[in-house]
């Protein structure tokens, strides 16, 4: 927040230097970004947190430096004489909504007369970035960044039927803002209304049918709180925001409408003339209790580390405000209302702490490390990175949310088809909403932007959430791998292949055919691990390379990840290395076209060929010599002893048995 130093000086009588109230203010947790001269004022941009709604307005800041450079405090005492009859004769105020407008008040003064800003109030808001419009406007804007405490100034005889409604809105209900654009308003909104339409949106911003012009000369000043919740909720849905609703959603103080209201009336009168109609009408109540709270003085030594005598902790809690009392072994304090951030002792902790000066609080020369436990799915995780970039694939982060154009390409098994995809609120993303049910849209698209740009065919993967709804309609999410690779599937095959290997050596990896959206039906299928199910693997669809122009039809496999972090050998399994060759056998089994590898793979292993140590896959040939309908699979037989060489008589009586177990499948080997 941009504030004026001679704006200041109002509330801190004396010399107060730019440089020393920036360092007072970064010290004690308010940073100064930068400061500006304005003519023969400094600026200081002040970055205010969240929960400090209290510090966005000069007064507020004031009362910082007050008590960080333990200098007088002169508050703000508004007076405004009332010379005309009550305000309840001329409007009433009624809240249909109270959840979302605790208190509302309203003033009412007659016979302004509109005209520029004095001098003094309109230099001040210029050197804080304000455009002065007229005196009225420029009153409400004053005192909002004076005390905090955003105002609106209603052109009285616009307001029909002299009556004010606070409630929400009516669902289609429409209303023209300050800012020229016309708004349509849902029915969790909330609006000012008079006795037949809005007239302005609570907290957020005034309407043009009610605004003050150059013709008015009676005002109505309203000065309420409203739900921090519900202005953010209103504002972020209409994409409308303003110096009231940013305050309004950091909270006010429940004291000030009055006030501020008051402060109002005074400046209206002195730069607009009029007449202020005697108190003021309302509706709700401040709901103000005072807090106490104590802070025990053994508790401020344990967090801080340092034990401060009790007058100095009692020093530094009055100097903010608080009202401490001393009680024995603690000090009491009574929270100021405009203090919405405190609200335990440990809160106390970090006040001293930030008057009395975090420099006075000592810094360990030394300091401990605990040895973290192991963490098996942590250790399984960087075992699939290593492994799958050991392969030649990068690790790729894509947005978690999928593009319209593939969100529904992909849906997992276990969605239900008929639920909609997960997706975020309209006004929050417009396009490309929807959750991603899948990792493979956003690494597709990534594919296409390569190919694109550099002309490559990218070998990628991605670990990452995924989200759908299951057969209940109950949200589902479920971290998942996926890869992408080029157009050949052996290679992506391989790599998942050699993953699950890694992962668990002892554990059967097979891959079933099977179908599923986005996969081409006749080149896909069901990946399997010690026969449970854990993804899919295959070749993209051909019409979803089409949506996206790839040069390439790429293959991809996508799996869940738990099965993999849960599954994997954390125990390494040794084998002494061996003393012995070798045999190698390669055997070209003739077997009928539909026939699978996995079946002539669990053929040879059932018959448990003697010293055999590996069974390796080489290729498939069809063609001449072979009937139609047939096919050649070439397979490596590897065999070794752990106790002598081989000779080739043991061999051959192994290779017997296996062809033996093929020829009563009524398979040949081709010769």
């Amino acid at each position: 927040m941009k504030t004026s130093l001679e704006w200041l000086r109002d509330s801190l009588p004396g010399t107060l230097e730019p440089e020393a109230a920036a360092e007072a203010l970064t010290q004690g947790g308010l940073p100064v970004e930068n400061i500006e001269r304005h003519g023969d004022d400094s600026v200081i941009d002040v970055e205010v947190t969240s929960n400090r709604g209290d510090c966005l307005s000069h007064l507020g800041v004031a009362r910082e430096l007050s008590a960080l450079l333990n200098r007088e405090f002169r508050d703000l005492t508004p007076k405004a004489k009332e010379s005309g009859p009550p305000t309840a004769s001329a409007v009433s105020v009624g809240i249909e909504a109270s959840d979302l407008c605790p208190h509302y008040t309203a003033r009412v003064i007659r016979g302004v007369k509109i005209g520029p800003s004095p001098a003094w109030m309109a230099r001040r808001l210029e050197a804080i970035g304000v455009r002065p419009i007229s005196n009225i406007v420029d009153v409400t804007n004053y005192v909002l960044f004076e005390m905090g405490q955003p105002l609106h100034a209603f052109d009285f005889r616009k307001i029909e039927g002299g009556r004010i409604i606070v409630r929400r809105a009516r669902p289609g209900e429409k209303i023209v803002s300050l800012d020229g654009k016309e708004r349509t308003l849902a029915d969790d909104m909330l609006v000012i209304a008079d006795a037949g339409r809005p007239v302005a949106i609570a907290g957020v911003m005034g309407g043009r049918d009610s605004e003050v012009s150059a013709g008015t000369t009676d005002v109505l000043i309203e000065s309420a709180r409203f739900d921090s919740l519900s202005v953010r909720k209103t504002s972020r849905a209409l994409d409308l925001r303003s110096d009231s609703s940013y305050r309004f959603e950091r909270g006010i103080d429940p004291l000030l409408p009055e006030r501020a209201a008051l402060r109002a009336a005074q400046l209206i009168l002195e730069t607009a003339g009029g007449e202020l109609l005697s108190g003021f009408v309302e509706a709700g109540a401040t709901g103000h209790r005072p807090k106490v709270l104590a802070l025990r003085l053994t508790r401020l030594k344990q967090i801080l580390g340092v034990e401060f005598p009790p007058d100095v902790v009692v020093d530094a809690l009055n100097r903010l405000r608080l009202q401490p009392v001393l009680r024995n072994d603690h000090v009491e304090c009574t929270i100021p209302s405009y203090r919405l951030d405190l609200n335990i002792e440990v809160d106390l902790v970090e006040e001293v702490a930030r008057v009395v000066g975090y420099d006075k609080v000592p810094v360990r020369d030394a300091i401990s490390i605990r040895v973290t436990p192991p963490n098996p799915a942590a250790d399984a995780m960087e075992t699939v990175r290593q492994t799958l970039i050991g392969g030649g694939f990068f690790e790729a982060i894509t947005f978690t949310f999928a593009s319209d154009l593939l969100a529904h390409d992909f849906t997992p098994a276990g969605a239900h088809a008929a639920a909609p995809l997960l997706r975020a609120q309209h006004t929050v993303r417009k396009a490309d909403a929807h959750l991603r049910p899948s990792i493979l849209p956003g690494l597709l698209e990534s594919v296409r932007h390569n190919e694109t740009a550099a002309g490559i065919e990218p070998r990628l993967f991605e670990i990452g959430s995924t989200f759908w709804r299951d057969a209940a309609g109950n949200p589902v999410e479920r971290r998942r791998l996926a890869i992408v690779g080029g157009n050949d599937l052996r290679e992506v095959r391989g790599a998942v292949e050699s993953l699950l290997r890694r992962l668990d050596a002892g554990r059967a990896v097979a891959v079933v055919p099977d179908s599923r959206a986005g996969f081409a039906a006749a080149a896909s299928g069901r990946i399997e691990w010690g026969g449970v199910p854990i993804g899919h693997l295959g070749r993209i669809d051909r019409i979803v390379a089409g949506k996206l122009s790839l040069r390439e039809i790429p293959a991809a496999a996508e799996l869940d990840l738990e099965p993999l972090l849960a599954g994997m050998q954390h125990v390494p399994q040794l084998r002494p290395l061996p003393k012995f060759p070798a045999v190698r056998r390669d055997l070209s089994l003739v077997v009928p076209e539909p026939t699978r590898y996995e079946k002539i793979e669990s053929l040879i292993r059932g018959v448990q060929p003697r010293d055999m140590e590996d069974l390796q896959y080489v290729t498939t040939y069809r063609g001449k010599p072979l009937e139609k309908g047939s096919k050649s699979v070439t397979v490596t037989l590897v065999f070794r002893s752990p106790t002598e060489t081989l000779t080739g008589e043991q061999v051959d009586a192994s290779v017997q048995r296996v062809m033996d177990a093929v020829t009563r499948e009524g398979w040949q080997q081709r010769v």
